[in-house]
């Protein structure tokens, strides 16, 4: 079950400190696995080429090294299909790439209101505040195959442009 609790202080501690406010999640003490701890599921459209009403489910959580990963999901469901993972970054991080890759990164303040994202799992006060702490940060979309050929993985992985 998700703990909500620190919500509210990881939302003012991400606009006074600059860093992303993700909730937290009771993670057993002994060995967590990686699979562990993904505590923020946004919705977004137009992250699939060729499929720009489908709704991209993103179980995001915060990892070592500063930065947010996302995992994509084609819906919600328990069999839900992996179909990309997104990587989030603060600005500080964003200005170190070079211009190439910089290229290839979205910046949430334009893109959240542009693909109709919705935190689903949080009350809309709350959503709300975890949207804008999600404001001043950069995304990396990569889509692992175009689910808009067919309902199996092939083809090649691509960014997706949100621009």
């Amino acid at each position: 079950m998700i703990v909500w609790s620190m919500r509210v202080i990881g939302v003012i501690a991400a606009i006074t400190f600059g860093t992303l406010a993700l909730p937290t999640r009771n993670v057993p003490a002994a060995d967590p696995k990686p699979s562990e701890g993904w505590t923020l599921h946004i919705d977004a459209k137009l992250h699939v080429p060729g499929k720009p009403d489908m709704v991209s489910h993103h179980y995001c959580k915060q990892v070592s090294g500063g930065f947010t990963q996302c995992q994509l999901y084609d819906s919600d469901k328990p069999d839900a299909k992996l179909i990309g993972v997104e990587v989030v970054v603060s600005p500080e991080k964003y200005k170190a790439f070079g211009k190439a890759e910089q290229a290839v990164w979205h910046y949430h303040k334009t893109e959240i209101p542009r693909v109709s994202a919705t935190l689903p799992d949080l009350p809309a006060e709350e959503a709300a505040k975890v949207a804008k702490s999600l404001e001043e940060s950069y995304g990396k979309v990569i889509i692992l195959w175009d689910a808009a050929k067919g309902e199996f993985p092939t083809g090649r992985p691509i960014i997706s442009r949100l621009k």
